[in-house]
């Protein structure tokens, strides 16, 4: 299973995907870093870190065909925009299931778990290319999130169990980067007309069949973890795993709440917005399909260094004024993307939005993990991301299709309901002000505290 909030401050702070499954339980494995007898040569590690990122990569590139291309779909299979939006509600819940499947590497072991976990995702993204409906459509998708979700999460493992600790934070920022390159190369595809062929829109799914090839040539080298192998063996003590109701028993139950609810109303209008901006420029300003290309791999491309900006922001000047500042300027300029029909000042916009939505997602998993104490941190952070964001996931996209409806819904356009969506952040800013305490430079124990 995926251990992003270990008991080491590297593990911590690295930011993960949201949505994506963390293991409840937390790290069953001691830390031991710095034993000569656990860790692979820089060579292995060099080919163990491209195939992984690989699940990262094909991670940003699923989740963006939807999004990008839902005008193409909807025009396909001749649904509404109430349809396409319940059917998102089965689609995201295969991240929840992926949590599950994930934990099977705990008893099966990461190397046969992720394998398959690679088959089935292309298996079913070659499926969803053959769609016949919307229903089949779902049902392929929701499938295929469920081992795409499950890959990335053991794939983070892996790299936590297998990297030393000085390489560990930046093998995890560069799975961080391959997903926001798989936008950019659907963006890429997408303005180079590969829709206009004869496949149109399922020509993208049939690039997912790429994991099986470099999974083909590359199986037989990519082993099993060593920690995983001497837990089996009993070489590693195996430490007690804590009941995953265990954080709702402690006083962190608090946290719990207050860390889930910031998440939740954030996440909700951000993956409302990602899924359905294009349809909104295509369908409501008149965009084209190569408009919105060069519009998305500008924003990701320019606007993803707002991660980095995040990071050192928080270091510098604290956590909560850097998420004040960063919830501000993401409800502002979603906002001003969703109601003005200049193209330039939507250019500008969807860039800034991009940088401060999507760009908070540092202070974010340090909220995540840092008000927490380290026996209970691994639980709480998979509470957080395992139910409550991802609920963002699942209800987001569907809230602004049957809202946002133009014949049958309350609101009747995506830019309208977009907006009102975005004033669910509104309230994270006051509890963030009064309620979360300032934990920069703080020691993990005394900010739990």
């Amino acid at each position: 299973m995926a251990r992003i909030a270990a008991p080491t401050d590297e593990r911590v702070l690295a930011p993960t995907p949201a949505g994506l499954p963390i293991d409840f339980e937390g790290p069953s494995v001691a830390p031991l870093d710095g034993d000569p007898g656990l860790e692979w040569g820089p060579r292995y590690l060099k080919l163990l870190l491209l195939l992984l990122v690989s699940a990262a990569f094909f991670e940003g590139y699923d989740s963006s065909i939807l999004a990008l291309l839902l005008p193409n779909i909807q025009s396909t299979f001749h649904v509404s925009e109430a349809v396409l939006g319940i059917t998102r509600i089965p689609i995201e819940l295969g991240l929840f299931v992926a949590f599950f499947v994930a934990r099977l590497s705990d008893r099966l072991g990461r190397r046969p778990t992720l394998l398959w976990s690679v088959v089935g995702y292309t298996v079913f993204t070659a499926l969803t290319a053959l769609s016949w409906d919307i229903w089949s459509f779902a049902l392929f998708q929701f499938a295929s999130r469920i081992f795409l979700g499950a890959e990335y999460a053991i794939g983070v493992t892996m790299i936590v169990e297998e990297f030393p600790v000085a390489r560990r934070a930046r093998a995890l920022g560069t799975l961080l980067t391959f997903s926001a390159l798989g936008t950019i190369v659907v963006g890429i595809l997408l303005g180079a007309g590969l829709q206009d062929g004869p496949l149109e829109w399922r020509a993208f799914y049939l690039v997912g069949l790429a994991p099986l090839l470099v999974l083909s040539v590359f199986r037989r080298r990519l082993r099993e973890t060593r920690r995983f192998e001497a837990v089996k063996a009993g070489r590693i003590h195996e430490e007690r795993k804590p009941s995953m109701l265990e954080p709702w028993r402690t006083s962190s139950r608090r946290n719990i709440l207050l860390v889930g609810l910031m998440h939740m109303l954030r996440s909700i209008p951000l993956y409302g917005s990602t899924a359905w901006w294009a349809f909104y420029a295509e369908r409501e300003r008149g965009f084209t399909s190569a408009e919105v290309a060069v519009f998305i791999i500008c924003a990701y491309g320019l606007g993803c260094l707002g991660y980095y900006v995040c990071g050192r922001a928080m270091e510098r000047w604290g956590r909560r004024p850097t998420a004040m500042v960063y919830f501000s300027g993401g409800i502002a300029f979603s906002i001003l993307l969703f109601q003005v029909s200049s193209k330039p000042v939507s250019f500008v916009a969807l860039l800034l939005a991009v940088f401060f939505g999507l760009g908070m997602g540092p202070v974010m998993s340090a909220f995540a993990t840092e008000l927490f104490p380290t026996e209970l941190r691994g639980q709480a952070a998979a509470w957080i991301r395992n139910v409550f964001e991802i609920a963002g996931y699942v209800f987001g996209p569907a809230l602004v299709g049957i809202l946002g409806d133009h014949a049958t819904g309350a609101v009747g356009n995506v830019g309208d309901t977009v907006s009102l969506l975005m004033l669910l952040q509104l309230p994270t800013l006051w509890l963030v002000w009064r309620y979360v305490p300032e934990t920069k430079g703080q020691d993990l124990a005394d900010a739990a505290a």
